[in-house]
């Protein structure tokens, strides 16, 4: 599988690859999760998944050439999993200069083994239910929702928020967003984010006219980089709001996860032989997937259905999955759900890009906590 990637020869074009790796115009997954079609990420990440991996490198590189998409540091991200994955050392590498100019900070570094991946068990002390996707109601509005988010939130005492499914969002539903934002911030509710970029996308596109009615935009999208802790981006974003309106663009704030702090601390550097018991018990404590996950794969599931029956946390490591096949996300899919809902915590750990963004289209992140790989 390690040559099925980038370097790979594919008949197909991404059109017709495309029609073939989904089921339905731009919907894959739970029936009951998806609202809105899925984005350029998710769909090349589908792409890979069904075997088209020439047809994914194209419309990732098409992102970068798209002066939104370009922004998306996810598309970056899938290349270099999808040259890595091919051993394309040479476009890694060239594709690290652009990163580095492009962002200004160092690119991933270039693994000699294929299946070597950081290992990482972030434990989060968070519900199972605490996911929570903002979606519109039927005539399009969102501000019940919003109001929704807000409540189950301060009920829940944290919150794993995904904004993938708002496909466009009005001043005063900006606005609303931004204030309940900022006050669970200021409230320091634990909170973890999917579909920030998309709605990114669907706040730039809002805010093209300097005017008072689309400043709320420009405040949503201030939030929402406070909160991921995208300083460079908020600092850039000031610039054009001073340019646009004339007026200083609101300060900078830290936000602290707390229990993402709490994590980091936990797993801060140790001496040698503290490191490695804790190593040895990671090992011992976790499940580890590995190649392609196919139709060939029901001895893994069956293990880690096994594994899951005595232990009320699980990890699954996916360091060492090359991809995730189309036809049997489902079946995946379904054996996490079957694990979560007999009331166990899943975490998914270890994901790279690629992966990460098929099960996100497929909606997993109703049912298990998604971490992906650490850059190195």
């Amino acid at each position: 599988m390690a040559t099925s990637a980038a370097a790979s020869s594919g008949s197909k074009s991404p059109r017709s690859a495309e029609s073939a790796a989904r089921p339905a115009a731009g919907m894959v997954g739970a029936p009951e999760y998806h609202t809105v079609p899925l984005s350029p990420t998710q769909e090349a990440a589908i792409l890979y998944s069904a075997d088209h991996a020439n047809a994914c490198l194209a419309l990732l590189k098409g992102q970068l050439k798209d002066p939104v998409g370009k922004n998306n540091k996810q598309a970056w991200l899938m290349l270099f999993d999808l040259y890595q994955t091919a051993q394309n050392r040479a476009e890694f590498d060239s594709l690290s200069m652009l990163y580095t100019v492009k962002f200004e900070q160092s690119p991933p570094a270039w693994s000699e083994a294929s299946d070597s991946g950081n290992d990482v068990r972030r434990n989060q002390s968070r519900e199972n239910k605490d996911f929570f996707a903002i979606k519109p109601g039927s005539m399009g509005e969102l501000g019940g929702e919003i109001a929704k988010f807000l409540a189950f939130t301060e009920e829940t005492g944290s919150v794993r928020v995904d904004f993938s499914k708002i496909p466009s969002i009005t001043s005063d539903e900006a606005g609303q967003l931004a204030a309940a934002l900022k006050r669970l911030r200021k409230k320091k509710a634990p909170m973890w984010f999917n579909g920030t970029a998309s709605l990114e996308k669907v706040l730039r596109i809002a805010f093209n006219e300097a005017n008072e009615a689309a400043r709320s935009y420009w405040m949503l999208l201030f939030e929402l980089q406070i909160l991921e802790g995208r300083n460079e981006s908020f600092e850039e974003l000031g610039l054009e709001y001073a340019v646009a309106f004339e007026i200083s663009p609101p300060i900078w704030e830290v936000y602290v996860n707390t229990v993402s702090a709490a994590s980091a601390k936990a797993s801060a550097p140790m001496s040698p032989g503290a490191k490695a018991a804790a190593a040895a018990e990671e090992l011992l404590s976790g499940f580890s997937l590995k190649g392609v996950i196919s139709a060939a794969s029901q001895n893994q599931f069956t293990e880690l259905t096994n594994y899951a029956a005595s232990h009320a946390e699980v990890v699954v490591d996916m360091s060492k999955v090359l991809r995730i096949d189309f036809a049997s996300a489902a079946t995946f899919y379904d054996a996490v759900k079957s694990i979560q809902l007999a009331g166990k915590r899943v975490i998914l750990a270890n994901l790279n890009e690629l992966n990460a963004a098929l099960i996100e289209a497929f909606g997993f992140n109703r049912h298990a906590i998604l971490l992906r790989k650490k850059l190195t």
